[in-house]
């Protein structure tokens, strides 16, 4: 059932804006489309934001008033997030399912090309993607992401801090971890405690498996779109060493740190990333007009 969609801030840009369920692989998952590109501005491709573990689709909210005057735009709330139901785990998690999402998600909503804007693990199940449709991606932009799991660094200890102390003391800790203490408002940390409270801990659990267990590199060099890579200077998670190993795989990756920033600057910087992602639309000739 398709309904009405005003996301977290009560925005509505008075296109065709809707919520909708799709089923993958068995899994319910939860989208939402907003569509104001001008009739006179046919779109080059669509975009699918993928938000990371703990966030929903609503991480993506100051993004929006960048890109939709340019792109139809499609956010997903991934399985155990959101609206979307919890992870079944009667077949082990593997990123070969959310690409298929992505893939299926383009095919209902009959959009023969994507640009996929990813954060954390979002952007390693971009960069998954495209590695395995390689006819549907465009181009990609990820926020603070891996290729590479074996060096992340605090995700071990997820389990046992969800299972020992509760999933209110992990999304404290994930606060931390996200943000410097004056990185966001305190309306938007507490909608972001609120979204990682109510995430599932079982599918929290099994995509922390699977993003320790992975390491995507050969992935990596079969991607052949252009990548721009934002990454924060100061990820908890990440070693810098990885986003900079990351765009020597890519076959056209671009690296752009951000000083003084934590693993979330998806959302503590996202009108600057928001700005970059446009600059660079612009310059790989998916924006008819520049930002």
């Amino acid at each position: 059932m398709r309904r009405p969609c005003f996301g977290r801030f009560g925005a509505n840009f008075g296109g065709i804006d809707y919520m909708s369920d799709i089923v993958v692989d068995g899994q319910t998952i939860a989208y939402d489309r907003i569509d104001a590109v001008p009739p006179w501005r046919p779109p080059e491709a669509a975009i699918v934001f993928i938000h990371g573990v703990g966030a929903d689709r609503d991480i993506w909210c100051d993004w929006l008033p960048h890109l939709v005057a340019h792109f139809p735009l499609i956010r997903l709330d991934l399985p155990g997030h959101g609206q979307s139901a919890p992870w079944n785990p009667v077949q082990p998690l593997e990123f070969g399912f959310y690409a298929r999402l992505v893939e299926k998600v383009a095919e209902r909503e009959q959009v023969p090309t994507l640009i996929l804007i990813g954060e954390s693990m979002g952007g390693t199940i971009a960069l998954y993607t495209a590695s395995v449709f390689p006819g549907l991606v465009r181009a990609i932009v990820t926020c603070s992401t891996a290729h590479r799991g074996g060096m992340l660094r605090h995700v071990d200890a997820w389990r046992d801090l969800i299972r020992l102390e509760g999933q209110n003391v992990w999304s404290r800790d994930m606060l931390e971890k996200r943000f410097t203490p004056d990185a966001i408002p305190t309306e938007v940390r507490a909608w972001f405690h609120n979204v990682q409270s109510r995430a599932d801990a079982g599918t929290i659990l099994d995509m922390a498996e699977l993003l320790v267990g992975s390491d995507l590199s050969e992935h990596a060099r079969t991607v052949d779109v252009p990548v721009l890579l934002l990454q924060p200077d100061h990820s908890p998670f990440i070693p810098n060493e990885i986003p900079v190993e990351l765009e020597g795989l890519l076959a056209d990756g671009c690296l752009s740190v951000i000083a003084d920033a934590r693993h979330g600057i998806a959302s503590s910087h996202a009108d600057r990333c928001a700005r970059q992602a446009a600059v660079f639309l612009h310059q790989q000739h998916l924006m008819a007009e520049p930002p």
